[in-house]
C-alpha cells in the first residue's frame, strides 16, 4: 500500500503515534474501501454507538449531506484512538464516561436510552463550556466536535460530495464563491 502524505499528516494530527502509523493507514484504507460492518478496535459496541450518535448530532443528515453517520465518523474516531498513545485512549474513555454520566445526572438515563429532545439537551449542556471546557464532559464535546469535523471533511462524502473537491488541478482562474451575497449566515 502506498503511503499518502495527506493521510499521514491527518492521522498524525489526529493523535496517532508514529509507531502505529502504518497500521492506522492500513486500517483507514480498509475502512474507506470496505462498506461492510466495522468492528470497533478500541471502544466497546455501546461506546461506539454513543460516538456515532453524538457525531450525527454534530453533523446531521439533511437535504445537502448524508451526515456523519453515513461518512462513518465514529469508525474513524475509533481507528484513530485505537492507534493513539495509552494516555489518549484513557482520556477518551474517561471523557466519554463523564458525558454519559452527565446524561444520567441531567435526564436520569444513559445517553443512548434518551429520546432525541433529551439527547439534544444533554449535548447542549456539554457544549456550554466549549470555549473553555472545564469538565470532562465538556472536554468530550470539544474532542468529538474536532474529530467529527476532521473525519467528515476528509471522507469521500464530506470532501468530494459536499465540498466538491476536484483534486489538485491547475486552474486558469479563481471564480470565487457563486452564492448570493449574504447567503452564508
Amino acid at each position: 500500500m502506498a503511503v499518502d502524505r495527506r493521510e499521514t499528516l491527518l492521522l498524525l494530527g489526529a493523535g496517532v503515534i508514529s509507531s502505529r502509523l502504518e497500521s492506522a493507514q492500513h486500517h483507514l484504507h480498509v475502512l474507506r474501501s470496505t462498506p461492510g460492518r466495522y468492528q470497533p478496535q478500541f471502544f466497546t459496541e455501546r461506546e461506539h454507538a454513543l460516538l456515532d450518535q453524538v457525531a450525527e448530532m454534530i453533523l446531521p443528515a439533511d437535504e445537502h449531506s448524508p451526515g456523519a453517520h453515513a461518512a462513518r465518523v465514529a469508525d474513524y474516531i475509533d481507528l484513530v484512538v485505537a492507534h493513539s498513545p495509552h494516555s489518549v485512549q484513557q482520556q477518551w474513555r474517561a471523557q466519554l464516561a463523564a458525558f454519559d454520566q452527565l446524561a444520567r445526572a441531567a435526564a436520569g438515563q444513559p445517553f443512548l436510552e434518551l429520546d432525541q429532545p433529551e439527547r439534544a439537551r444533554v449535548l447542549d449542556l456539554a457544549a456550554q463550556g466549549e470555549i473553555n471546557p472545564s469538565s470532562p464532559a465538556e472536554q468530550f464535546f470539544v474532542a468529538m466536535k474536532k474529530m467529527t469535523l476532521a473525519a467528515y471533511y476528509t471522507s469521500e462524502i464530506g470532501l468530494l460530495q459536499e465540498l466538491g473537491y476536484q483534486g489538485n488541478r491547475v486552474r486558469a482562474s479563481f471564480p470565487g464563491c457563486r452564492h448570493p451575497r449574504g447567503s452564508h449566515t
